[in-house]
């Protein structure tokens, strides 16, 4: 089981922040470092500093050098230790590709965050089942961080740009909105929510794509789906009306996406659900 004694979260120093270790601790450390900072690889003996311009995250083994700083400029990070007496922690890291000692910067860390605030709340508790929900929080942190830095390879996001990087708050309002049960249904146009963003549509559907990986018009439509796959299960609705409370004219072009996302027709999801 992986033990986390100490976590913090939005920790902050106005005048900067240094850590050296260069015989690492004797726990695993994870820093998520939320502005510019330099740290240092170490490469058997050499020693090289790089400089790491957007929000990123720092792994470490216990014996693994530490070094990363930010000076005479404000600083604040999260960081959690723990460890692990069954070496099953190694595995889990290679296993999902996360690299040590190395920055990962991924193109949305505000889930990784938010999971790194649980968990440096329930260090501080002391539960029946306290040790069970820090390493069940650890792992679904560990996957999570994994599936983002997948997805980074895969898209190839592009992290240069400070002014898209400036609307992600209010695009993640946004995309959660969409996802919200029957709302995706309820957007027709893409220019609606361009216009709800002061943007033009191109500008909008570029600045969505940069920061998500997918175009807003793949999302509505894998919301409208996930929603449709809902109302079958759950309501006594005919295909059609199904398809139009989720927003499509014709029930023909329903089928054809509810195929492509489910793998089979809506018809035949309905069925084999209902006698799982």
């Amino acid at each position: 089981m992986i033990d986390v004694p100490y976590a913090g979260y939005n920790y902050y120093h106005q005048d900067g922040w240094e850590i050296h270790r260069p015989d690492g601790i004797r726990h695993y450390t994870i820093v998520f470092i939320r502005n510019p900072f330099y740290y240092v690889e170490k490469n058997e003996d050499k020693l090289r500093t790089v400089y790491v311009e957007r929000p990123s995250f720092l792994f470490y083994r216990p014996t693994d050098y530490q070094h990363f700083y930010r000076r005479n400029a404000p600083y604040t990070d999260d960081w959690i230790h723990f460890s692990d007496d069954s070496g099953e922690c190694e595995n889990l890291f290679k296993e999902l590709g996360l690299p040590f000692s190395k920055a990962l910067t991924l193109y949305d860390s505000s889930e990784p965050s938010s999971i790194m605030q649980m968990i440096a709340a329930e260090a501080r508790k002391s539960s029946e089942h306290h040790d069970m929900i820090m390493d069940s929080l650890i792992r679904i942190f560990l996957y999570k961080i994994s599936d983002l830095y997948s997805k980074n390879e895969d898209n190839k996001v592009d992290f240069t740009s400070g002014a898209i990087e400036s609307y992600r708050r209010r695009f993640n309002i946004l995309r959660n909105r969409i996802y919200q049960g029957g709302e995706a249904a309820r957007i027709k146009e893409v220019s609606t929510l361009a216009d709800e963003m002061n943007m033009s549509v191109s500008y909008f559907q570029h600045v969505y794509k940069a920061l998500y990986g997918v175009p807003v018009t793949k999302d509505l439509i894998i919301s409208r789906i996930e929603y449709a796959s809902y109302l079958l299960l759950n309501q006594n609705r005919t295909i059609a009306e199904t398809a139009a409370v989720c927003g499509y004219d014709s029930v023909e072009h329903f089928n054809r996406q509810f195929k492509k996302i489910k793998g089979c027709s809506p018809g035949d999801y309905q069925k084999e659900k209902k006698h799982v």
